[in-house]
């Protein structure tokens, strides 16, 4: 294990402990109640945070989400920990459509599949939006996260990745002008721990000046003997007066070490039969990802009806990829056998740049209210990325019924070396006008993207330059205060880093999807639920090359068609329940390279359904169904997984301490011991991954 990753997370818990403890003196300098020798006196609870509200995703302005002609889902981190979830697949079981996807880079950098459109399988780029700036491989840990904002096809108002299927923000914590903290430890099966402490402080009531820190290690579940460990530390300052400014600055650095999970490999149209922990990668040393991200926000409101916005987001990340995995049936061995090969990338570095800019006002004209929106934003990405060939002699065949480990060994010598670039430059302009008149909302947008973008292997490497206009209209209408309907036409387009086998930067994949449906919001926190019909059309997607791994075609075109629906809240004062549905018809069509074929990944059914049930001040009971129907591991259909209904159990019991709750929480995944296929690499049916067996955790959770 290389020292270096060692070494820095201790200098990270270093520094936030010295930060720690400065924030929490000043904090008490800040109270003179406390210096007399009294009980501190209470720092004003108004909560000042940057996150952005979930409706802003779809309109870049707050709406109600009746009046959004749009599907949203919202998922709290306290949500996900209740359920005794850790990643970030965890947080998507409560959105409509979602469904998991393989990743090469770990379970801390998970992708998935929404609305049936494939974005990011087997090109080692995830797509989450972290505070409305897109960043590539963005480690994921619930103690950083506030909440996961879901918006369920394109149309995003403000992204220069305007996903077909959808975007996934992640709003982060931020500094809050009141004092509070929370710490959180979790102890389970198979080496799986997570342990942070957040702190917030008021560092000066009078100048309205907050800070946070938040510190944090996980190491995720090795039942499958494959690492995955984070360690990191998120520290951030702010300043507000009142609703007139507030300014805001975050740093964020987490240290990932882990082994990618390829999974087993199908024969015959069938995953082998072998037990399901059965590793058959063996990397020569850990892959490493270490990310430092830097946040500067604010906000200033000109008038009452009128407020303008920075954010500036910088990310610098440092990567070694070591990927071992099976890759071709070996000629003249025994049945099981196969030829491996490792993908050796060292010494890799990718800089990410976004500045965005926006304004919101609201004025009338007659009998309209107009709720305008207009923003930009410039978005650079770089990288630099070595591959050094590995010979076949350090990657010795493995038989799968009958595997023999410990014969890879580390390559000597001068190795072959290419080098993957990327230079991506993307400018955005967009302008929506939400028109209230009566029960009616009128929703009108145009959005322009300009990309130049080179990405693929230096000496072969084409750019790709492209500007697109997106319209978007949409329409609300208030059946009730509580009900509404809505339909909305959006179109995106979205930038894809990969290599293609011909050297051309892959263009800009487009969408576009009419969608009809019914939102009910009690407000207050009581029951939200959602029914939407929505049919999507996308082009430019990718195929991995079948007779060049590693490689991509353009796919040609694909369609996805279906019902969601989700339910949320409250049902009584003791009994909450969260669903998530979706029937989902998702086909890649002609001018593709599979026409007529199933796109992979996707279940024609899929849902989850958590329901919770307090029965006192002090016990709390939850119970999970985690379902999926029958689909394809690969583009080709020459494999398919079979369906599954997972069943998961939680048991809490919470108590005070100096008036402060103490839970202690036993959490029990796939409580029936079921057999299943989570996910697979949807460009070749040798890499899917099964579900994991009957897993129990506890968890200790302190509020202060």
């Amino acid at each position: 294990m290389p020292p270096a990753p060692l070494r820095r997370p201790s200098l990270l818990t270093a520094t936030a402990s010295l930060a720690l403890i400065a924030m929490a003196s000043t904090a008490r300098a800040q109270t003179p109640a406390s210096q007399n020798g009294q009980a501190d006196t209470p720092v004003s609870s108004v909560t000042v945070t940057h996150a952005r509200a979930p409706q802003d995703l779809a309109l870049g302005a707050p709406a109600s989400e009746l009046k959004t002609p749009l599907s949203i889902s919202t998922v709290p981190t306290d949500l996900v920990l209740e359920q005794g979830g850790t990643t970030l697949l965890d947080v998507l079981r409560n959105v409509p459509g979602a469904q998991p996807d393989l990743s090469f880079t770990g379970s801390h950098s998970q992708v998935a599949v929404l609305r049936g459109s494939i974005a990011d399988s087997g090109t080692q780029s995830s797509r989450i939006v972290r505070d409305g700036a897109r960043l590539s491989n963005y480690a994921f840990t619930p103690a950083f996260v506030d909440q996961v904002n879901v918006l369920r096809g394109p149309g995003a108002a403000a992204s220069t990745r305007s996903e077909p299927g959808g975007t996934i923000e992640v709003a982060t914590k931020s500094a809050e002008l009141r004092d509070f903290g929370a710490a959180y430890a979790r102890v389970g099966a198979h080496n799986a721990r997570e342990a942070w402490l957040d702190v917030n402080r008021v560092l000066s009531a009078d100048h309205g000046v907050a800070g946070r820190l938040v510190v944090v290690h996980s190491t995720e579940d090795e039942w499958r003997h494959a690492k995955d460990r984070l360690d990191g530390v998120k520290l951030g300052l702010s300043k507000t007066d009142g609703d007139r400014y507030r300014v805001a600055f975050d740093f964020e650095g987490t240290n990932q070490i882990y082994n990618p999970d390829f999974g087993l490999p199908a024969l015959n149209g069938k995953v082998v039969a072998v037990p399901r922990d059965r590793q058959l990668g063996e990397p020569f040393k850990d892959s490493t990802t270490n990310n430092r991200v830097y946040s500067l926000h604010g906000d200033y409101r000109l008038t009452p009806a009128t407020q303008v916005r920075f954010d500036y987001t910088h990310m610098d990340s440092k990567t070694t990829s070591v990927r071992n995995s099976v890759f071709s049936i070996a000629a003249g061995q025994p049945v099981g056998t196969y030829n491996r090969a490792t993908a050796y990338e060292p010494g890799g570095k990718r800089i990410i740049d976004s500045v965005a800019v926006s304004a919101v006002s609201t004025f009338a004209t007659g009998v309209l209210t107009h709720n305008l929106y207009v923003g930009g934003e410039y978005y650079a990405e770089d990288l630099n990325l070595p591959s050094l060939s590995v010979p076949a002699a350090s990657n010795p065949r493995i038989n799968v019924y009958n595997p023999v480990y410990g014969l890879v060994v580390a390559p000597t010598g001068t190795l072959a070396r290419t080098l993957t670039i990327q230079d991506t430059k993307t400018w955005l302009l967009s302008a929506q006008d939400r028109i209230e008149i009566g029960r009616l909302n009128l929703i009108a947008g145009l959005q322009w993207v300009d990309l130049d973008s080179a990405y693929g292997t230096v000496g072969v490497v084409k750019p790709v330059t492209e500007a697109r206009l997106s319209p978007k209209l949409g329409v609300t209408y208030a059946l009730s205060a509580t009900q509404s309907l809505y339909g909305s036409y959006s179109t995106g387009s979205a930038f894809q880093p990969v290599l293609t086998t011909s050297g051309q930067s892959a263009p800009m994949r487009h969408s576009k999807q009419y969608e009809f449906g019914w939102k009910l919001d009690m407000g207050e926190g009581r029951l939200r639920a959602d029914a939407a019909l929505f049919r999507l059309d996308h082009d430019n997607m990718i195929a991995g090359d079948p007779a060049f791994f590693g490689r991509f075609l353009i796919g040609g075109q694909a369609r996805s068609q279906g019902l969601e629906a989700s339910v949320n809240g409250q049902v009584t004062d003791r009994l909450s329940v969260n669903l998530a549905y979706a029937n989902t018809d998702a086909k890649y069509r002609q001018a593709s390279l599979y026409p007529g074929k199933h796109i992979p990944n996707v279940a024609r059914d899929s849902g989850s359904l958590w329901g919770q049930m307090r029965w006192n001040a002090q016990w709390r009971t939850g119970l999970g169904l985690l379902a999926q129907g029958d689909r394809y591991a690969d583009g080709a259909n020459t494999t398919r997984l079979p369906g599954y209904v997972r069943v998961d159990l939680v048991q809490a019991y919470r108590i005070t301490v100096d008036g402060r709750p103490l839970e202690l929480q036993l959490n029990i995944e796939n409580l029936l011991d079921k057999d299943y296929f989570a996910d697979s690499h949807v460009h070749v049916a040798r890499y899917i991954l099964p579900g994991e067996g009957r897993n129990a955790s506890v968890s200790l959770s302190y509020r202060f």
